[in-house]
Formats: structure tokens, sequence, C-alpha cells
């Protein structure tokens, strides 16, 4: 076994994911969510994108820069935007919202996050750069993301007893709108 692709493919992805948007909606939901619901909808939108990131690590290259940077720029605004403009208080009844409800939202959420984020492209460049151990390449990547979601539950979970949901709610968006603008000038 070769571990350069895999150990290569854990710390890059890793060290890319901790940083980015993903994982702030994985904190913001388990700070007012039951934890393992929102860590293992993560996971499993985690490992699906790792699936089709191996498959486009042949297309990705074909598609042109601007519609990655724009569509993935589009993303970010529009759920930055959402976070900014919702009135409404999210989550303030005392009743958390139901296991198998979590764990979809949590899914969703993660797996449209994803779309042209920078470690799906990122394990996509790697399983091309390694096509002979592809599959080490999704484990490690996979690997990657699955402890950085676990480190944004574990500290969504400590801050949420504590940190007021419409701030929270304002920062995200804030963040993601910054993210779409980051997007735009500097690329996916």
């Amino acid at each position: 076994m070769h571990a350069l692709p895999l150990l290569s493919s854990f710390l890059l992805i890793l060290l890319a994911e901790l940083p980015d948007k993903t994982l702030y909606t994985v904190l913001f939901l388990a700070t007012r969510n039951r934890p393992w619901p929102v860590l293992f909808g993560a996971w499993a939108a985690f490992l699906a994108h790792g699936f089709i990131a191996v498959g486009l690590a042949n297309i990705l290259g074909a598609l042109p820069t601007w519609l990655l940077t724009f569509g993935t720029a589009g993303l970010f605004i529009t759920f930055g935007l959402r976070l900014l403009l919702q009135r409404n208080e999210i989550g303030e009844s005392a009743d958390p919202l139901a296991a198998d409800r979590v764990l979809t939202t949590s899914f969703w959420l993660v797996f449209a996050a994803e779309w042209g984020d920078a470690t799906q492209i990122g394990t996509a460049a790697l399983v091309a750069r390694f096509p002979e151990h592809r599959w080490q390449v999704l484990s490690g990547a996979t690997l990657g993301l699955w402890v950085g979601a676990l480190l944004a539950v574990a500290i969504g979970r400590a801050a949420g007893h504590w940190l007021p949901e419409v701030a929270m709610r304002r920062v995200a968006g804030a963040v993601f709108c910054a993210f779409a603008i980051f997007t735009v000038v500097h690329g996916y």
C-alpha cells in the first residue's frame, strides 16, 4: 500500500476544510440541535461528495473556470443573504428538532455547500494526480472532512449554550456573503 495518497489527501483536505463555510454550517447546526444527527448527516454528505469527486476527476478539468467560480459564488451569496434577511427566529423552541429531521437537514445543507467547493475540487485533483490510488485518496479526503466535521460539532455544541442564535445567523450570513465576494475576486 502506498501511503502518500492517503496521508496527503487527509492532511490537505482537512487543512483546506477547517476555515471552510461547510464546517461553519455544521458548527451552526450543532449549536441548536442534537450532535449525532448533525454529525452523521454531514459525514454522509461528505462521503457522497467524495464519490462524486472520484467520478468527476476526468470531467472537472474540462469545465470552464468561470462556471465553477460564479456557480460557487452564487451558492455562497444565496445562502448568506438568506441567513441575513431571515426575519423569524430559527430554533428558538425548547424542543430540539427530531433526530431524523436534523440528520436530513444536515445532509442537504452540507451536500449543497460542498458543490464546487475547494475540497471537492481538491479531491478530484488528487484522484487525477494519483489515479491508481483513487480509493486511498477518497479514504484520506473523507477522513479529513469527517475529522473537521467532528471538531465543528464539538465546538458548536459547546458554544451553542451561550451564543445568541440571531447573532450567529447574522455573522454566518455575512461570512457567506464575504465568501461569495472572495470567490468572484480570487476564483473558486
